[in-house]
C-alpha cells in the first residue's frame, strides 16, 4: 500500500488513449464513466479520457469506463468481480492515461487472489451496459428486484430527509412525535394515501449534534453517528409511542457512518481511523436490525456508504472486507424480513448488490434542493439510472415537495416534473410537504387512490444519444425513456428536458429511433400528455420540442391496434398511463380490446383511446358474479370529430373490473 487510493500499485494495463493510431479510431470519440463518489456521479470526457467535471472531494477514480463513437458504437471496460478492489484511475496530466488495477490502499492480498475485468463491445452505450449487467446478474444468480417489494417501494410514502419540510425541523410549538402525528392525520383527512413514513438522521445522536426546532437549521454536520438510538431530547420515552403517533404505518429508518467516539468501539471489535470507526463483527449489524424490527421498520436505509469505505482504512486494507460488511447487513435484514436502501453509494456499492438479496432501492442523484439546482440532479438521476437498471436495481429519486411557496419554505416550482420523474423511476415516491400543503391532485398522478404506485416496468433512463455530451454543462437536450409491456404491445414513456446551466431555450427533435431496443417497427400513436393531443407517427419519424430552461415534454408512444384503426392511451390522469397496477392484462384479440382496471373498491377509473369508427359493445365485469354488461354509473363515449373514445367505470369490490370493448 502507498496510502493513495487513486494510485494503483498493481496495474493492468496502462491504457493511454492519446497514444493511438488516429486513422484507426472513429471520429467524434467521447468517453463516459461514473466517478467513485456518492451516488455514482456520471462524468463526460473526450477521446483522451480527459475534460471530466469531477466531484472535487473524491478520488480521481471511475468505474466503469466507456468510449463511444459518434454512431453509438461503444467499448466498455468494467469489473466482473472484486468490486471494491478494482479501480480505474484517471490521470489528467500532459500524458493522460487510464490505469486499471488494485487500489494502493490494499496492504496485502491472499495467495491466488485475482480480479476480472471485462471489455464489452456493443452497438450503443445502453446496449453495452445491459450486456455487462446481464453478465453480472447471471454470474452471481441475482434475482430481479420487485417493484412492489414493500410499502416503502410500492406505495406512496412520506419522508423527512434532506429537502423535506421536517428535516431537523418540527411544526410550530410541537414535538417531533406530535409533528409526525399531525403529518399523518392531515394526510389521511385529505385522502392522500401515504403508506409509510421515513425517519432520517435527525432521530439519533451524532458527534456534532445538530439542533432541532420549528425554525430548522441550514447546515448538516457530516460527523459520524454516536449511537443508533432515538435522541433523548426528541424522544424522552424512546420509541415506545412512535408507531401509535404515525397511526401504525410501517417505517424506514436512516443510518450513517460511525464516529470514533461512539461507545460501539468498546462493545464490538472495530477498525478505527481518525474520526470514524467501523465494526468487524456481524453481531453489530444484527443488533441494529433487531432494533429496527422492534421499532416497526420495513426498511433500513444505509446512508453515507462512500464515507464509510473511504473514511476507514481497515475496510480497504484487505480484499473482501467491504463485501463482508455489506453481506452482514444483507443477511441480518433477510433473517428479519426487512429490506435495505443504499444511499450515497459508490459504483462499487452499486455493483456489490448483485451478490445481495435485500437491497431493493438505491439513490441515484444528489440530495433534493441541496447544493444543486433541479436540472443538474435530473441529468445525474437519469444517467445513473442506466447503471442501476443494468444491475436490476430500483432507483429512488429522493424526496420532493408538491406545493408552492409558504411562510417558511420556497416550495417547489418544478413539482410536476419532479413527481413525473419519481413516478417513472419504478421506485419509491416520497413526498415531504408541510402539514396541510400537499397537492393531492398532483400526487394522485403517481399512484392509485389506495396509494399503490402506478409504475412502468423498468426505471426511466437516459437514451443513447445523451451519452456524448453532458446536458447540464452543454446546450444539449436530455431525453429519457421507460416502458410498459402488455400482450397487446409495448407502450413507451418518453420525457425530454432542457436542464442546461446556460439557461437558454432549446429546439430539437425526439425521434422514435431514440428508443433503442423499444424502437417500434411500424407506425405508432403518440399521445402528448401535457397538451392532450395525439398524432400518428411513422417508425422513422418523431416530434419537435421547444423548451425553455428546465421546461419539459412528455409523450406516451402507443402501439397501433387493428392496423392503426384503434389505439389505447390508458388512464391519462396518471403518468404511467398503462402501468400494470392500473391497467392489467391488456390484450387485443379478434377486434376486441380486453383489460382490467385496478384500484380500491368503488373508485372510478377513466381510460381513453382512439378509434376511426364507433366502437361496438362494451362489457364490464366487476367480480366473478357480476353480469358482463355496462352497469349503471359507467360512462362510455366516442367523438366522430376526432375519433377519441373514453370509458369511466367503477372498480368492483375485489379491487378490479374486467373490461371488453368491441371494435367492428
Amino acid at each position: 500500500a502507498t496510502g493513495s487510493f487513486a494510485d494503483p500499485s498493481v496495474v493492468w494495463p496502462h491504457f493511454v488513449p492519446n497514444h493511438r493510431d488516429p486513422a484507426g479510431m472513429p471520429a467524434g470519440l467521447s468517453s463516459y464513466e461514473y466517478q467513485y463518489c456518492e451516488f455514482a456521479l456520471p462524468v463526460f470526457g473526450d477521446a483522451d479520457a480527459r475534460g471530466f467535471v469531477l466531484h472535487p472531494e473524491r478520488p480521481r477514480v471511475i468505474q466503469p469506463l466507456a468510449f463511444i463513437a459518434e454512431d453509438g458504437r461503444t467499448l466498455l471496460f468494467a469489473a466482473l468481480d472484486g468490486f471494491h478492489e478494482q479501480i480505474i484511475a484517471i490521470d489528467d496530466g500532459d500524458a493522460p492515461q487510464a490505469s486499471f488495477g488494485w487500489p494502493a490502499a490494499l496492504e496485502s492480498v491472499p495467495a491466488r487472489f485475482s480480479t476480472e475485468l471485462a471489455l464489452v463491445a456493443a452497438a450503443s452505450p445502453r446496449a453495452a451496459f445491459e450486456v455487462w449487467g446481464s453478465l453480472l446478474r447471471l454470474r452471481f444468480g441475482k434475482q430481479p428486484v420487485s417493484r412492489y417489494a414493500d410499502a416503502g417501494i410500492g406505495q406512496l410514502s412520506y419522508w423527512t430527509d434532506n429537502g423535506a419540510s421536517y428535516y431537523y425541523r418540527t411544526a410550530e410549538q410541537a414535538t417531533y412525535e406530535e409533528t409526525l402525528s399531525s403529518v399523518v392525520d392531515t394526510l389521511r383527512a385529505a385522502d392522500v394515501p401515504v403508506a409509510s413514513v421515513q425517519l432520517d438522521s435527525w432521530f439519533y445522536p451524532h458527534e456534532q449534534l445538530r439542533p432541532v426546532s420549528a425554525a430548522g437549521a441550514s447546515v448538516v454536520p457530516p460527523t459520524g453517528m454516536i449511537a443508533w438510538e432515538p435522541r433523548s431530547d426528541l424522544f424522552p420515552n424512546g420509541f415506545a409511542n412512535l408507531r401509535q403517533s404515525v397511526r401504525g404505518l410501517p417505517l424506514t429508518f436512516h443510518s450513517r457512518h460511525i464516529s470514533a467516539k461512539s461507545p460501539y468501539g468498546d462493545r464490538f471489535d472495530c477498525w478505527t481511523d481518525a474520526d470514524y470507526l467501523h465494526p468487524l463483527e456481524s453481531a453489530f449489524f444484527s443488533r441494529l436490525l433487531d432494533q429496527a424490527r422492534t421499532w416497526g421498520a420495513i426498511t433500513y436505509e444505509q446512508d453515507w456508504l462512500v464515507e464509510s469505505f473511504l473514511g476507514v482504512r481497515g475496510l480497504r486494507a484487505q480484499p473482501g472486507r467491504a463485501a463482508a460488511w455489506q453481506r452482514a447487513l444483507d443477511d441480518a435484514a433477510r433473517e428479519r424480513g426487512l429490506t435495505l436502501q443504499w444511499c450515497m453509494a459508490t459504483p462499487a456499492d452499486f455493483l456489490q448488490t448483485v451478490t445481495l438479496s435485500q437491497v431493493t432501492s438505491i439513490r441515484t442523484s444528489g440530495d433534493y434542493r441541496y447544493l444543486f439546482d433541479n436540472g443538474l440532479n435530473w441529468v445525474w438521476f437519469l444517467h445513473t439510472n442506466v447503471l442501476a437498471r443494468a444491475l436490476g436495481l430500483i432507483p429512488y429519486k429522493d424526496v420532493l415537495l408538491t406545493h408552492g411557496p409558504t411562510e417558511t419554505s420556497p416550495g417547489e416550482p418544478y413539482a410536476e416534473i419532479e413527481l413525473l420523474l419519481a413516478s417513472l423511476s419504478a421506485g419509491p415516491v416520497g413526498i415531504g410537504d408541510e402539514i396541510g400543503r400537499t397537492n393531492r391532485e398532483l400526487v394522485l398522478r403517481s399512484c392509485r387512490e389506495d396509494g399503490v404506485l402506478v409504475k412502468p416496468d423498468v426505471p426511466i433512463a437516459a437514451v443513447d444519444r445523451c451519452f456524448g455530451r453532458n446536458a447540464y454543462t452543454t446546450q444539449s437536450p436530455l431525453i429519457a425513456a421507460s416502458h410498459t409491456q402488455h400482450p397487446a404491445g409495448t407502450w413507451s414513456y418518453v420525457v425530454a428536458l432542457n436542464p442546461s446551466s446556460g439557461k437558454q431555450a432549446q429546439t430539437f427533435e425526439v425521434r422514435l429511433g431514440d428508443l433503442g431496443a423499444q424502437r417500434p417497427a411500424q407506425a405508432v400513436w403518440v399521445f402528448d400528455w401535457r397538451r392532450r393531443s395525439v398524432e400518428n407517427v411513422d417508425p422513422d419519424g418523431g416530434w419537435r420540442c421547444e423548451l425553455a430552461f428546465q421546461d419539459w415534454d412528455y409523450r406516451v408512444v402507443c402501439p397501433q391496434l387493428a392496423d392503426g384503426d384503434v389505439a389505447f392511451f390508458g388512464d391519462v390522469s396518471r403518468y404511467a398511463t398503462v402501468g400494470d397496477q392500473r391497467v392489467a392484462n391488456l390484450e387485443w384479440q379478434e377486434n376486441t380490446l380486453r383489460f382490467a382496471v385496478l384500484d380500491r373498491p368503488g373508485s372510478v377509473v377513466r381510460v381513453e383511446g382512439f378509434a376511426r369508427r364507433r366502437p361496438g359493445e362494451v362489457r364490464c365485469r366487476r367480480c366473478l358474479r357480476s353480469p358482463t354488461s355496462v352497469c349503471a354509473g359507467d360512462d362510455f363515449g366516442w367523438s366522430a370529430a376526432d375519433g377519441r373514445w373514453w370509458l369511466a367505470t367503477a372498480v368492483g369490490g375485489d379491487g378490479w373490473t374486467n373490461v371488453e370493448i368491441e371494435f367492428p
